[in-house]
């Protein structure tokens, strides 16, 4: 299913065609205003503000340097305004693309736009010897997913967004020894080696689908604390922590990160080893909540898994709520 070349429009005729990076920016930042701004949270709205930026001409000037020669994605344009646009990245993975938003203005919807827009998606990535293409989509938008599964796009799982101020956090009782805190039953919970970041990505490998970690798989280094990666994270700010759940016979069943950034707020990630559900989670938990009080007051954010019971349970218990859900979607092509 591979299309003619689209040519530009003239101002009179409707329809779609590549992005231009010259001339759409500033119509298609208010498109996404229009389309996604009234349903954004506060993190949503501020990122959508720092995208205004986009209009400054030097950033415009490096954008196109960047995009020369490069399809990012599709408008759809109508008398001469962008009333349609969905956007398309690369990954890290050869043949693998993600659609990072379809947008169709209030006025326009229920035509079929976003429908033609993703079929020169699909077209595009065939044309390019794509493999896969992936997008994420709120579980609650209905016709959004019965629109992808129509192209043929399969779910292969959901992820939702756990939200707390560090005012309402409440920490997880923990029935640790009273000789040694950090032993909880069969369980040693500390704080993950250096040399254990092979182990501690397999894990990671196993507890969760690679595709639902977005926006790439999570980098074979990702646990790895290199010279590089200290300097890096003292440049930007940033710092990471990462403790792991022991059994008796020294194995790892079960990581937590703690993720921060200045001004940002701080990441949880919880990862357990299948055979090992129900019996993990709350120590790791507990172990991260306790370790914020050492960490700058910020609200706290944790990405995981919708159909994980056990884990949602604890995070209601300590005070966090689901926020949104996004469906992951994808489409071999």
């Amino acid at each position: 299913m591979v299309s003619a070349p689209i040519s530009y429009p003239t101002r009179s005729q409707n329809g779609p065609r590549p992005i231009n990076l010259r001339k759409d920016i500033p119509q298609v930042l208010a498109l996404l205003n229009a389309a996604f701004g009234p349903t954004l949270d506060a993190e949503g709205r501020h990122t959508l503000d720092r995208m205004s930026l986009a209009q400054q001409p030097w950033i415009v000037l490096q954008l196109r340097k960047m995009m020369d020669g490069m399809v990012p994605g599709f408008v759809w344009q109508e008398s001469g305004k962008v009333i349609g646009n969905v956007s398309v990245l690369t990954t890290s993975v050869k043949g693998r693309y993600l659609v990072a938003n379809v947008a169709v203005h209030p006025d326009y919807r229920r035509r079929g736009i976003a429908r033609m827009l993703m079929e020169e998606v699909i077209d595009l990535v065939e044309a390019r010897g794509g493999r896969q293409i992936l997008l994420q989509v709120k579980d609650d938008n209905l016709a959004a997913i019965r629109l992808y599964e129509g192209l043929h796009f399969d779910e292969i799982g959901r992820i939702t967004s756990w939200y707390a101020s560090h005012s309402q956090l409440r920490l997880l009782p923990m029935a640790a020894s009273a000789r040694s805190p950090d032993r909880v039953g069969d369980l040693f919970i500390r704080p993950l080696r250096g040399s254990e970041w092979r182990t501690a990505w397999r894990l990671d490998q196993r507890s969760i689908a690679p595709d639902l970690n977005w926006p790439e798989p999570l980098p074979e280094n990702a646990y790895k604390k290199s010279v590089w990666r200290w300097l890096e994270n003292l440049l930007t700010g940033r710092q990471s922590e990462s403790w792991i759940a022991e059994e008796e016979q020294g194995k790892m069943v079960g990581l937590a990160t703690i993720g921060s950034e200045v001004g940002r707020v701080h990441n949880l990630t919880l990862r357990v080893h299948p055979a090992w559900r129900g019996q993990v989670e709350r120590p790791l938990l507990a172990k991260l909540l306790r370790r914020l009080n050492y960490l700058a007051r910020r609200s706290v954010r944790m990405d995981h898994p919708d159909d994980d019971r056990i884990a949602s349970e604890l995070l209601k218990e300590a005070n966090f709520v689901p926020r949104r859900t996004l469906a992951v979607m994808r489409l071999n092509v």
